[in-house]
């Protein structure tokens, strides 16, 4: 397993695998006017604990869920200037050790499968796919990943969502208040941590799901932004094929070790 580990490694940080991409980042605070709203030190209010444990729980319950997700991520480029790149990505789960992303951007597309025993990644504009052993579930997926230092906000965000871990090193944290999104009344939460500050928009009623999340990173030339905003199915239709990946005709098989050439194709 060792081994493996360490492969599903190279291959993921090379191939910036769920680019996409819960870990509870970061998202500035919010303000209304002239009123400012302040974010204290080594403090998360009890109303916004609340609603991260709200949504914990019912994450936790879940056994099988789809994300249709449109997110922008900033890319700072020469001079200062900013870019802003659009992805929409479709994450669909099954636990303990089953998941499909189909993600579509600006910089790349890809398509991962991780079936409970390989991991597969398929890079349309190159025709070529890498196949490696993987650990047993979504948690050692996702937990080697984070690890390893992989850049994946939108998964990373889930995954601690899910395991509770979100507010970890948050150095303070506030309930903002309701907040319509796309139509779906939300309870808006703001926190900050070391270098990123964070926002995350979660679902008020019966299923307290995390609706959008914004990451702030501080102390970089522009504060470059990501966002996404997320739309779930708790009742995805799965198949046989859903956790499969087949290659088309054309499609080669090329070696782990030589995954980092799928970095080549980013503008």
């Amino acid at each position: 397993m060792k081994a493996a580990t360490n492969c599903l490694r190279t291959l993921l940080c090379s191939a910036m695998l769920l680019a996409t991409p819960l870990l509870a980042q970061d998202a500035p605070p919010s303000a209304s006017g002239d009123d400012v709203i302040m974010i204290p030190a080594q403090l998360i209010s009890p109303e916004a604990q609340a609603v991260l444990d709200r949504m914990t729980a019912y994450l936790r319950s879940l056994e099988s869920f789809s994300i249709e997700a449109r997110a922008t991520r900033d890319e700072v480029v020469a001079l200062g200037y900013k870019l802003q790149n659009n992805e929409r990505a479709t994450i669909t789960v099954q636990r303990p050790n089953k998941l499909r992303a189909e993600i579509v951007g600006d910089i790349r597309d890809r398509t991962v499968v991780f079936d409970g025993e390989t991991l597969s990644m398929y890079s349309p504009a190159d025709a070529v796919y890498v196949r490696v052993e993987a650990p047993d579930t979504i948690a050692e997926l996702i937990g080697g990943l984070l690890d390893a230092g992989v850049e994946m906000p939108l998964m990373d965000v889930l995954y601690q969502a899910a395991a509770g871990t979100l507010t970890e090193a948050v150095r303070g944290g506030i309930y903002v208040g309701t907040s319509d999104i796309e139509g779906v009344a939300c309870d808006q939460l703001a926190f900050r941590q070391a270098t990123i500050d964070w926002q995350i928009w979660v679902e008020q009623g019966a299923r307290p799901v995390p609706r959008k999340i914004v990451i702030t990173t501080r102390y970089e030339v522009g504060d470059p932004q990501y966002q996404a905003t997320m739309h779930w199915n708790l009742k995805p239709k799965i198949n046989k094929s859903t956790f499969v990946y087949t290659p088309a005709n054309g499609v080669t098989e090329i070696p782990f070790d030589s995954a980092a050439s799928f970095d080549d194709d980013a503008r």
